[in-house]
């Protein structure tokens, strides 16, 4: 497929426009020539942070710029008022502190509502966490899945964990350092040991590190809480592994002798083994 490049950075001087503006997420010199021109002409910065927003601006030569504080605890309310100035004529620029606005980051609101009222969205594309860890993983690249945050506890976190067990493309995750052990041990206890992950920290810093290996190797590794922030990668369910027989059957013998019943075993066995949970049931007629 061919493709041709535009030179022309007029769009950066557009009047009545909202430009989605990806920031670094670890190294200053990630940030494009386009991105700071977009960042100098726009009338009005909406930024997660207005200090850290400030910084950076202060990092590649911009000075006395306005800035509008758009979180997640505030974008709802702001963007009626953002939207009015665009159609006032402003340019606004919209930035996260790291990374693609709206990626798990404020964003989709604002976007919606500008698109609703009319208006044009322009992208300038650049850094995003979860894209840099997906490639830099070793894991399939054909078909993934960005999760973001799992819920903290609960319902809801044992239901997202119970339905990634059977997602077959490739899972990405944000987590923090702190919580990183406790969700490598559901995702290895929900997900089976043997599946393949990259847990990768600080991407694009100089200590820039992907850890590889299986589920149940990253738990027993991560017993500690690295410093940085985290990206995870998981490996997709997939039901063509061969899983012996035999296997099955005395991993089966083990859960029913430890006093589960049936349908729990083959939920342990299913979660062990990477198999689905019916297959698991199916075996538990041999038992003696």
């Amino acid at each position: 497929m061919g493709m041709s490049w535009n030179l022309d950075s007029m769009s950066e001087f557009e009047e009545g426009k909202l430009f989605l503006v990806s920031t670094p997420i670890g190294n200053l010199s990630d940030l494009s020539e386009r991105a700071i021109e977009t960042l100098k002409t726009a009338d009005l910065i909406a930024c997660e942070d207005t200090r850290r927003t400030g910084q950076l601006l202060q990092l590649v030569g911009i000075q006395k710029k306005k800035l509008i504080r758009v979180d997640a605890h505030t974008e709802f309310k702001k963007k009626d008022k953002i939207v009015s100035q665009i159609k006032e004529g402003c340019r606004v620029a919209l930035v996260s502190d790291a990374g693609t606005p709206g990626i798990s980051d404020p964003g989709e609101h604002l976007v919606r509502e500008v698109i609703e009222n009319g208006l044009k969205v322009s992208v300038v594309p650049g850094a995003s966490a979860p894209l840099v860890a997906l490639v830099a993983s070793g894991l399939s690249m054909k078909r993934w899945v960005m999760e973001g945050f799992l819920p903290r506890k609960g319902k809801d976190r044992e239901y997202l964990l119970e339905n990634l067990a059977s997602e077959e493309r490739t899972i990405i995750l944000f987590e923090s350092a702190k919580r990183l052990p406790e969700t490598l041990n559901d995702l290895c206890r929900h997900l089976g040991g043997q599946r393949l992950i990259a847990v990768a920290r600080e991407l694009t810093k100089i200590h820039e590190e992907v850890w590889r290996g299986s589920l149940q190797a990253a738990s027993e590794h991560y017993t500690y809480s690295p410093k940085g922030e985290v990206v995870v990668v998981i490996e997709g369910f997939n039901e063509k592994v061969v899983v012996a027989d035999e296997l099955i059957i005395e991993t089966l013998r083990k859960a029913k002798d430890s006093g589960l019943s049936a349908r729990d075993a083959a939920k342990q066995v299913s979660i062990e083994l990477g198999i689905p949970r019916g297959k698991a049931y199916s075996f538990y007629t041999d038992l003696d």
